[in-house]
């Protein structure tokens, strides 16, 4: 309404003027070139407005200088769908393209910037919709690093596993070696994984010989049909066990022949772990033996009373009021090794053999008294538990109040003060008419019997080794527990052990555990159950103690163990614990809480320990001999010098110092005769020697700080042929470190001089390795070697 009338000048061909003839055809439009000259025309008065885009407007108004009022009516009801925009160097190139354009029809104006020109929209954001940016944007930052702290406690966790794996499979091994029964691995298709150190010396199979549990079967059980039903009984305990989805294997009780010839009679068992068995080798071949002996005496006391019943009732003596003897009853009855006697219903002897005179330790018959009831006074009988038994008590006695049966009770000669323990089968005489004759008595001396028996009791309860108590004794000391409350379990393990068995020798080992369990054992009560649990692994039952007096044992644990060492190694434990304070607690979950925290410590104590006792071990060689001292560091040095020459990093440098150093600390296990001997060494003694590496390689790679340098120290004897020892790699197969150190160790040992060889020169030496380029070194560095060992100093750092 304000505009109608006036005269509104727009630029020909603008949106402008588009919209303005269409929404408001009314007015009066003055159609100019340009904006510029549109403006001109407004100040001079030739039109009353102009109408344009307000940034075009300011753009004007600021480079002419022109002074006029400005005034926005609004947004127009149309949207720019396109546009272009030019440099403002080139402005008139603006109105050009847009007449150009509008010379083009629509249609076709469209299909060109679609096909042509790109296309820029800008869009105003109002603060709400910022407000909620910012909010998504902040929402999201939060999931992200909610996301990384998951990321970062699930990769911490990950380590932690791994970690508690890693010790788990060291316990297992060290468990697995040290085992005091035959142990062997196999998976399900029946190839045998590994076998321990036992199974070897019960056996006496090698390696190579029993790779499958086919060729086992045939060195086992010659006998073809008993061959069949073993495999056959094992193959269905192990179905068995499958299918009811359990772990345990049945045990199968077999007779098995070793290599040598022996046979055994053994109880095989058997667990099933996640990709393989675990097969346990239990020897029952004594307790059999006991039972069968147990069985045959009761059985031979039974026929001895037997007899002698069927003999008095064949020769009537039963009618004859036991007055007499029967020449074909004493003959019988004399020819028992049981000691056998008859008494009447007044406890007169009626009847004895010679075994009885020698069971009573009479010289003669002379020396008897004439009945049962005079014995007392010749002797004392005593009842298993120490309790003095009654004469009345005794089995001749009870036979005439009419009972029978068998008893155990020992007896004292009160002269000689000899003691012995015997078995009496006992029952009463009658006639026909029922009436009470006598007694029948059959005696057995079992003194050496159930001495037999108390060391295999004590042997089952008892750890073989360190006398504590065993594995058997302690878990059936731990479900009478089941009803205790509170009691602590207590675990305590070697670390390192595995590491001294390897380095020093089983007898060491040995020695580092009795040493142990005669520490604890003297740290706790008479009534305190502490067992060895496991290779390494001890355990105590601390009953009525809370976790507070468990720490105070652990801390005097802790602080007596410090004064421990055996040789040169120091001994370090790692413990766990957990107190039962409810009896809502499973005794089981209680067990599985301490061996945790053991676990978790022994990861953080047992690392330290070992990297310790890896000095010990070197420093241990080197003291048992001065040449492997003053070699290993020649060979430290040449390895250095090499690795720099080979254009290794410094820290790839340093550790082929310390491999070189360390090359031979498998020796350890190499007795000193053999280690020191002047002369050539025999056949058997280069045997044992060519096991350092594999001693070696068990050694350091039991240690976190040593790990790398672990194969290394295995391989330095490989050959580039392949005709090395122990595995006989070849080429590239040897690793990098282990192809220096064979030339180093070489060519120190060629010109080191032995009692029994002169040294070669060093050009001798550097000709004899050039020579072996190809066969015993790898090429490559022996032409390094070649090129630079005239630089080479010697001084070892």
């Amino acid at each position: 309404e304000e505009l109608e009338g006036r005269k509104v000048a727009v630029v020909q061909g603008y949106s402008s003027e588009e919209w303005l003839r269409k929404d408001y055809p009314q007015l009066a439009l003055v159609l100019v070139e340009s904006v510029e000259q549109g403006l001109r025309m407004v100040q001079k008065g030739e039109a009353f407005c102009m109408v344009e885009n307000l940034l075009v407007i300011n753009h004007y108004s600021t480079n002419l200088g022109l002074n006029y009022e400005i005034k926005v009516v609004g947004s127009t009801p149309y949207v720019h769908a396109l546009s272009m925009a030019v440099h403002s160097s080139v402005a008139p190139l603006a109105s050009i393209l847009t007449k150009a354009i509008q010379a083009i029809p629509a249609s076709e104006r469209q299909t060109m910037y679609a096909d042509h020109l790109p296309s820029q929209y800008e869009k105003s954001i109002s603060p709400f919709t910022v407000r909620w940016l910012i909010a998504i944007t902040v929402f999201l930052i939060l999931i992200l690093v909610f996301w990384i702290w998951t990321l970062f406690r699930e990769m911490k966790g990950r380590e932690i596993a791994e970690k508690e794996k890693t010790a788990s499979q060291q316990k297992f091994e060290q468990l697995f070696s040290g085992a005091p029964m035959p142990l062997a691995l196999i998976d399900f298709s029946g190839t045998v994984l590994a076998v321990n150190d036992r199974w070897y010396s019960v056996f006496g199979y090698k390696g190579t010989q029993i790779t499958h549990v086919a060729a086992w079967y045939e060195q086992a059980y010659p006998d073809k049909a008993y061959r069949e039903a073993m495999r056959s009984k094992w193959e269905e305990n192990i179905a068995q066990a499958r299918a009811q989805h359990h772990s345990l294997i049945s045990p199968l009780e077999c007779i098995i022949r070793t290599q040598g010839g022996r046979s055994y009679t053994m109880e095989v068992a058997g667990t099933i772990l996640s990709d393989s068995i675990l097969v346990t080798f239990f020897d029952i071949t004594g307790r059999k033996q006991v039972l069968e002996e147990m069985k045959l005496l009761h059985s031979e006391a039974e026929h001895s009373r037997q007899i002698v019943l069927s003999a008095l009732e064949d020769q009537q003596l039963l009618h004859q009021s036991l007055s007499r003897s029967n020449a074909t009853l004493d003959a019988a009855i004399n020819s028992m090794l049981d000691a056998v006697f008859i008494i009447d219903g007044e406890s007169r002897f009626i009847l004895i053999n010679k075994a009885f005179l020698e069971y009573y330790r009479f010289a003669s018959r002379s020396e008897c008294p004439a009945d049962l009831a005079s014995f007392n006074t010749l002797f004392e009988a005593y009842q298993e538990n120490g309790s003095r038994l009654e004469t009345k008590k005794w089995s001749g006695f009870r036979a005439l109040q009419g009972e029978s049966g068998t008893t155990i009770y020992s007896v004292l000669k009160k002269d000689t003060g000899e003691r012995w323990l015997g078995s009496y089968s006992f029952a009463p005489i009658y006639d026909k008419a029922q009436t009470l004759l006598g007694a029948v008595v059959v005696c057995r001396d079992i003194t050496e019997e159930k001495a037999y028996e108390q060391k295999l009791l004590f042997q089952r309860n008892h750890d073989f080794l360190t006398g504590l108590y065993s594995r058997v004794y302690f878990e059936n000391a731990l479900k009478q527990a089941s009803t205790m409350v509170p009691f602590t379990l207590l675990i305590v393990d070697i670390n390192g052990l595995k590491l001294v068995n390897d380095s020093f020798g089983h007898e060491m080992g040995d020695a580092v555990l009795k040493k142990t369990a005669q520490l604890m054992r003297g740290l706790c009560n008479d009534d305190t159950v502490v067992a060895r649990y496991g290779g390494d692994e001890f355990v105590f039952l601390l009953e009525d103690k809370t976790s507070n007096e468990a720490e105070s044992f652990i801390h005097r644990l802790e602080d007596a163990a410090k004064q421990v060492s055996i040789e040169s190694f120091h001994l370090s434990l790692s413990y766990g614990y957990a107190t039962r304070t409810s009896m809502n607690e499973d005794v089981q979950q209680v067990m599985k809480r301490a061996e945790d925290m053991m676990n978790r410590n022994k990861l953080y104590e047992s690392s330290s320990a070992k990297n310790k006792s890896i000095g010990l071990v070197i420093n241990s060689l080197f003291a048992k001999s001065n040449r492997e001292s003053a070699h290993s560091k020649r060979v430290s040095s040449l390895c250095a010098f090499l690795a720099e020459q080979l254009g290794l990093p410094e820290r790839e440098v340093n550790r082929m110092r310390v491999a070189g150093l360390m090359h031979d600390i498998g020796k350890i296990g190499v007795e000193e005769a053999i280690l020191n001997k002047p002369e050539r060494l025999t056949s058997e003694e280069w045997e044992v020697m060519k096991r350092h590496p594999e001693i070696g390689y068990r050694i350091l790679s039991a240690s976190s700080e040593f790990n790398d340098l672990s194969l290394a120290i295995l391989e330095h004897h490989e050959r580039w042929d392949g005709r090395g020892y122990p595995r006989g790699l070849s080429g590239e197969q040897i690793s990098k470190q282990a192809r220096i150190i064979m030339i180093a160790d070489s060519y120190d040992a060629m010109t080191s001089e032995r009692s029994y060889k002169m040294p070669m020169t060093k050009d001798e030496a550097i000709e004899e390795i050039k020579t072996c380029s190809g066969t015993h070194y790898d090429p490559a560095i022996v032409n390094v070697f070649l090129s630079s060992i005239h630089r080479f100093g010697g001084n070892s750092t």
